[in-house]
């Protein structure tokens, strides 16, 4: 294929999918999933400026926050956007999987779209709570207990998924590292291939009801 060639396919490619003209209006459910996706950025670019003065240890962690948001230059006003984006996303993506829902834009051939958005729903939840624990005050600290206890009562397999996701059951740096691996890392990672998925199957089923 010649260069103009493959140029003429990426612009094909990129060009924005069509929209039926009933389906561009402007709603309140306007682009919720676009707008959970721009939160997700926000949440990235400000948590990566954050990662250059948090310290994942139980000593370390609760002074590290108080370090960021009293003393390191714009701190406070980083985390406050970090801390609001992670909530606005969650309300973002309950209410896109809502609306989703009612319209019955889960049915075929989106079923699949619909299993991915539930998962991105357990993983927003999952990184905004970790994040909380990451703050390791008292609060973080009964929270991270009490939902450790509750994954031990899933039946079958809640102790094994208790003992990978938050660590044994005595409080350590071990499990603090472990919330912040999850956080920074892993929820991230799956989080970003699932929307890349997600909107990827979007853009080939095409939107079956007004955005």
């Amino acid at each position: 294929m010649s260069a103009k060639g493959s140029f003429s396919s990426l612009l094909l490619h990129v060009h924005p999918h069509s929209v039926p003209e009933e389906s561009s209006g402007l709603r309140f459910t306007w682009c919720l999933g676009g707008l959970a996706l721009w939160f997700f950025l926000v949440e990235t670019i400000t948590g990566l400026l954050l990662l250059l003065r948090y310290v994942p240890t139980l000593s370390a962690a609760y002074l590290s926050i108080q370090d960021i948001a009293h003393i390191a230059p714009y701190g406070f006003f980083i985390r406050n956007i970090h801390y609001w984006a992670g909530q606005a996303m969650v309300v973002v993506v309950v209410l896109h999987m809502i609306r989703v829902f009612v319209t019955h834009s889960f049915r075929s051939p989106r079923e699949f779209n619909w299993i991915i958005g539930m998962l991105l729903l357990v993983f927003t939840v999952l990184v905004d709570f970790t994040g909380y624990i990451l703050v390791w005050d008292d609060r973080s600290f009964w929270a991270w207990t009490i939902a450790r206890n509750l994954a031990e009562t899933i039946p079958i397999a809640g102790s094994i998924f208790a003992g990978l996701f938050f660590g044994p059951s005595d409080a350590g740096d071990f499990n603090l590292i472990r919330i912040y691996v999850w956080h920074v890392v892993l929820l991230p990672g799956l989080m970003a291939g699932l929307m890349a998925w997600h909107f990827w199957r979007v853009r080939k089923d095409g939107i079956s009801r007004p955005l």
